[in-house]
């Protein structure tokens, strides 16, 4: 059998990427994972074999293939070094209007096909005993099932009992990670995004303004607008960095801020937390007498070591050398 070599990452809360990665590689090599715990006669294969031969298990495997795989681009993006927070927006949306368009009964019957075609290939058989009757226990408030879950036999099943509610929330979670004051901030942002429709527009971009203390001159507004509108026509302007170098700091002085200001917010902290790992490798137990100063310098090397590959290392010593004179030559003669 031809395996597709990938690897089962560690399970995250958080990294959905990583999620669906070891999903995809279960589904690409599901014969030969089922085939080797079959011959494995531990307790353990076969459990995990038992759990893997349920068409739930394998409706669910489809099912997060590609919800996860529609986030994935998002959570890349939002992991990523340098991004732009009115991109992010965007993408955000996106990604949950397409995952809206998704909660259909055409797009769950699409899955439960799916799913029962890997069912029928490794002769994995949908359970068609008997329901199990619901005890009723007086007097008692449940906050969770207790027993064995009831086995699903139809694709409505699946799709009001799975897909629906895995999709739902996955939508509200979009939704509070996008929500509350930051939400405000975030419009106000996208308003300095020249591809929005509510680009410089003076409501929109109120919020950020009061919440950083910067007064919106409706002048500068205007004349920025007719700024915009010009350069836009002759050259493609696709993002607030752009905008941003366009914008005269003495002309444009508070547009100028409220700009700056939505390039620096962050987020997410995977920024920082790159930081701290490059002061972990920085600064170890040999350095220990490092004065601040020189961990900084030293700091900003290792974080911005793309900027450091393009730096001739002999332009370096030739100015260090005639920085002041020295005893000893450090140029060579000519």
């Amino acid at each position: 059998t031809l395996i597709n070599l990938q690897t089962l990452v560690q399970l995250s809360n958080t990294r959905w990427a990583g999620q669906v990665n070891s999903i995809k590689a279960l589904l690409n090599n599901i014969s030969v994972v089922l085939a080797t715990l079959e011959a494995t006669n531990t307790p353990i294969a076969k459990g995990i074999l038992s759990k893997l031969s349920k068409p739930k298990t394998v409706y669910m495997l489809i099912m997060f293939s590609q919800l996860l795989g529609i986030t994935e681009g998002l959570h890349r993006y939002l992991q990523g070094e340098r991004l732009d927070m009115g991109k992010a927006v965007e993408y955000k949306m996106s990604v949950a209007d397409t995952l809206s368009k998704l909660r259909t009964e055409a797009a769950a019957e699409e899955i439960f096909e799916k799913a029962m075609d890997i069912c029928g290939s490794y002769n994995i058989q949908i359970h068609q005993g008997a329901r199990h009757k619901q005890k009723r226990l007086e007097g008692f408030v449940l906050e969770s099932r207790c027993g064995a879950t009831p086995n699903l036999t139809s694709s409505a099943e699946f799709r009001y009992e799975i897909f629906f509610p895995c999709l739902d929330r996955m939508l509200q979670e979009l939704a509070d990670r996008f929500s509350g004051a930051g939400q405000k901030i975030m419009e106000s942002i996208q308003a300095c995004n020249p591809s929005s429709p509510t680009f410089l527009s003076e409501d929109a971009l109120k919020p950020i303004a009061a919440h950083y203390h910067v007064t919106i001159k409706p002048e500068e507004l205007v004349v920025a607008k007719n700024l915009m509108k010009r350069k836009m026509e002759k050259e493609d302007i696709c993002d607030i960095t752009t905008a941003f170098h366009l914008l005269d700091e003495d002309m444009f002085a508070t547009l100028k801020v409220i700009f700056r200001i939505a390039l620096t917010i962050p987020v997410s902290s995977c920024s920082c937390e790159r930081s701290f790992s490059a002061l972990r490798r920085l600064h170890m137990w040999l350095r220990r007498t490092m004065g601040q100063e020189r961990l900084n310098d030293l700091a900003i090397l290792s974080i911005e070591n793309e900027y450091l590959d393009n730096v001739d290392p002999e332009n370096v010593i030739d100015r260090f050398a005639k920085l002041k004179p020295r005893r000893y030559n450090l140029m060579l003669p000519q």
